[in-house]
């Protein structure tokens, strides 16, 4: 599944949360919509959304979610693949676990 089918977009780290930015440049993550979820659900309604911080881009391990760390590769939304920071590129939450790799979620 694409991730702009998942809403995606690049998130910094500011007082008290975060927010969205324009580009992979200025992100320290990047927020989407469960995969497993929108599927279970036929949609948005109920889904909820994953965070995926980078190390490598500054964020602490003490900030949530976490553990999971990747670095953030490509050239935007469309060709994200996330490497885990620890060795492990998969996302697994309690409904899902796949792969981001090309801009899209890939059952692991």
């Amino acid at each position: 599944m694409k991730l702009s089918e998942l809403e995606a977009r690049f998130v910094r780290i500011v007082e008290g949360g975060f927010r969205d930015v324009d580009s992979i440049a200025e992100a320290q993550g990047v927020s989407f919509l469960c995969p497993g979820c929108f599927v279970k659900n036929n949609g948005t309604i109920g889904t909820h959304a994953i965070i995926c911080w980078s190390r490598s881009r500054g964020v602490p391990d003490s900030q949530v979610p976490g553990p999971g760390r990747w670095s953030l590769n490509g050239t935007g939304l469309a060709d994200l693949t996330l490497l885990g920071d620890g060795g492990n590129n998969s996302v697994k939450t309690p409904c899902a676990h796949f792969y981001v790799t090309n801009g899209e979620t890939v059952p692991a």
